[in-house]
Parts: C-alpha cells; structure tokens; sequence
C-alpha cells in the first residue's frame, strides 16, 4: 500500500473531461495520484445517459470518489468551473453519508455557490452558444467549425450548462476545511473578490490565488501544477515529497 503522497480528484468544466486534465495528471506525478472524474455521458461512459440534475451528479461523483479511493494518501479536491461547483455539493453529499473529506479543496474558475450566475445559458440557439464557448475560449476555433465536432459536443455543454442553470444553492454548514480559490487575471466572469464568495463556506482558511490567462489559465500546465504543490508542501509536510520539499 501506498503511503507517501496525495491523492488528487479533478471535476472537470462544463463539457469537460477527463482529456481536458491529462497534462496536469501528468505534471504532478509521481508524487500525487491525479484523475479527473468523467461524468455519465461522454469519454468511457459515453455510453451512459447524462446526469439531470446537481444531485444526481453529486451522488454519481461521491461514488466515483468511494470506488477510487486510495487509503493512506490524503485526499485533495479540485474543481474548475462548473467543476468547482460539483465538487462543492460532492463535499455536501459525502458529509451527509459520513465519508471521509477532503483536507484541503481547490475552487477554480467560479464564484461561490451562493452567488447565481446568469441563467439558461443552456437555452441559448446554437450560434448564440458557440459564440459564447468562443468567448470564453478553451476550445480551438477549428473544432468550433467542425459539424461532426459540433453534433457530439452539443449536447454534452448543453447538459452541463443546465444542471448549472437549475441549480439552487441550499443553506449548508461551513465546512473546516482550508479552501484555495484560483482564478485567472483575464477571466472577468468571476469578479473582483471571487475568494470572498468562498470564505462563507468555510471555518478554515480561504487563500486566493490569481495566475496569467483567462478563463482557461490552467493550460499554462507548468505554472498551474507549481501553484498546486505548493499549497501541498504547505498542508502536508509531513510526507516530505522531493517536488514538494522545494517550495517549503
């Protein structure tokens, strides 16, 4: 069994999957144990209807999560986008069925979920749609024009986009789990004080970071994966990782 490392869960964007993490999952080997979760209905489920709601797809991610566990790593959580809000209400259903948390949690990509965000995106013609995944980049104009592309893909964003637009936040009890807020400098969707929509959540502490590039800043893989070890060599000094041990 292994007992030197960490254990990190990623929870994809909104029509992301577990392709859009792999440069990340590699960065940061050999000392974490990175995946990111593939949601029903594209990647090795495509086979699988897509989830209808946020609970359904908290319940589905608290199982993946239960399946892949690895005992002994601690176990870390990051989540970009509407990934960030799945995860959140991940944390939710896992304290509800007594499982164990996450010790340290990575929000990317959105305001705290008690803000709303503007609504029926997923109602958007298909024009206004691709004019809005070419605002927020992410995806190479090519594909953008790509019919076969875009008849797999469609529908995959319009789902995701709907479980952010019927969701509704439910009162909670603050979490006592430290919580890093990433955003990036040209990503304006999420504000000026995206940290403090986040701080609410939590009893621990609420650490902000702001990394070059828009809405997609973790494509800089590097910088990204440097950002995140560091707060691991912060919150697990004890497992005295050789990549870790150089930003203490």
């Amino acid at each position: 069994m292994r007992i030197n490392g960490v254990q990190l869960f990623i929870f994809p964007h909104a029509g992301g999957s577990e392709v859009s993490y792999v440069p990340v999952e590699k960065a940061l080997l050999p000392e974490t144990v990175a995946s990111a979760i593939c949601y029903a209905g594209r990647g090795r489920r495509i086979r699988e209807p897509f989830q209808k709601d946020m609970n359904a797809m908290a319940m589905d991610c608290m199982s993946i999560v239960r399946e892949k566990r690895k005992a002994g790593l601690p176990l870390v959580f990051l989540g970009h986008s509407l990934g960030a809000l799945i995860a959140f209400e991940t944390m939710n259903y896992m304290r509800r069925y007594d499982m164990e948390l996450p010790e340290l949690v990575f929000f990317s990509g959105r305001k705290g979920p008690a803000v709303a965000e503007k609504k029926n995106r997923s109602l958007l013609s298909d024009r206004e749609l691709l004019a809005h995944l070419a605002i927020m980049g992410g995806i190479p104009d090519s594909f953008l024009e790509h019919p076969d592309f875009l008849s797999f893909y469609l529908p995959i964003i319009r789902n995701d986009l709907r479980l952010n637009d019927t969701y509704c936040y439910q009162q909670q009890e603050p979490f006592d789990i430290p919580f890093v807020v990433m955003n990036g400098v040209e990503d304006e969707h999420v504000g000026t004080e995206p940290a403090l929509t986040w701080k609410e959540h939590t009893r621990a502490a609420c650490y902000e970071e702001w990394l070059e590039g828009n809405h997609f800043y973790f494509s800089d893989t590097a910088v990204f994966c440097q950002t995140l070890s560091r707060y691991f060599s912060m919150h697990f000094p004890h497992l005295q990782l050789p990549r870790f041990k150089e930003f203490i």
